[in-house]
């Protein structure tokens, strides 16, 4: 089995290498913009320009060398919020042009999946819980633009495509990844920092572990289409610093409730987007707690 991971230095694209990497009978093959010490990468970045990202992708496709246990999993996104809302044509680019022309360029080839990332962005907040045939109505243009894209995939009724969606994601990050919100939370209070937590924004937080194993088990069952993956407890932020102080016996006195209204963002955010994850567990996927998976990011 080959796995090419495209955006291999995300934070997802890590902890997907960080999983497969270990195992017999499976070659990794990293794809993104960065140098590294690794093997088999292919450097490989989204033009900005909308008119070169054909032949972009027609090159990288060409450079894949792609065969009947090619599995794609497209981690590539402009995935800052607010970042999308200023630079609407990056964001379009990336995050739909950029998808449906890979598409384009796969669908005559010998591949065996194309896993493609999505966000729970792409709902409004308004109807939780979310499950696979819920309305997608996004309130700012990052939703849109990748819940276009997964429109796109899903029409063609291709079935070695598979649309993942996962929620809100945690796990432990290295210096130069984006802060999530678990990781966030636990250096403010191992400092003894105090934080103001909204407790207005509601997901069943997932673990970026949990993904991956997710991941291979899609893999494993074949399966199609679109799956919703969470975690099973929906926690607002103020909820999460909660439990997590007490996990670490730190006051909670550290952390003040507050509402999404007191920060400043340049794009809305949907503030109830906690799925209904049935999809996922009648597919053999069964996330780890919170408490489980802190240790590990100590």
């Amino acid at each position: 089995m080959k796995i090419i991971i495209l955006g291999y230095s995300s934070f997802t694209g890590k902890a997907i290498s960080s999983y497969f990497s270990s195992m017999d009978g499976v070659e990794l093959v990293y794809v993104g913009r960065k140098d590294s010490g690794l093997c088999n990468v292919i450097k490989f970045e989204v033009a900005s320009d909308a008119e070169l990202v054909d032949s972009d992708v027609a090159d990288l496709i060409t450079r894949l060398n792609l065969d009947d246990e090619s599995i794609l999993i497209n981690c590539i996104s402009m995935g800052d919020v607010d970042r999308s809302e200023i630079d609407k044509n990056s964001c379009k680019i990336q995050n739909y042009q950029f998808v449906a022309t890979l598409y384009n360029h796969l669908k005559n080839t010998n591949f065996k999946k194309l896993i493609h990332l999505s966000t729970s962005m792409v709902y409004d907040g308004n109807n939780a819980p979310y499950d696979e045939n819920s309305n997608c109505a996004p309130v700012n243009f990052y939703g849109a633009t990748k819940l276009k894209a997964d429109e796109f995939l899903l029409s063609q009724e291709d079935s070695r495509v598979m649309v993942v969606r996962p929620i809100t994601m945690y796990g432990k990050v290295e210096s130069e990844d984006r802060i999530n919100p678990v990781s966030m939370i636990i250096k403010n209070l191992k400092n003894h920092q105090s934080l103001k937590l909204v407790d207005d924004i509601l997901v069943n937080i997932l673990y970026v572990g949990d993904l991956v194993k997710a991941i291979e088990k899609l893999i494993e069952i074949n399966f199609s289409g679109l799956i919703n993956i969470s975690g099973d407890k929906v926690y607002s932020r103020y909820s999460l610093g909660i439990e997590i102080a007490n996990f670490l016996g730190v006051s909670e006195d550290l952390i003040e409730s507050t509402t999404l209204t007191e920060f400043k963002t340049v794009a809305d955010r949907p503030l109830d987007t906690s799925f209904d994850n049935t999809l996922m567990k009648r597919s053999g996927i069964h996330p780890q707690t919170l408490t489980q998976v802190i240790p590990s990011l100590l």
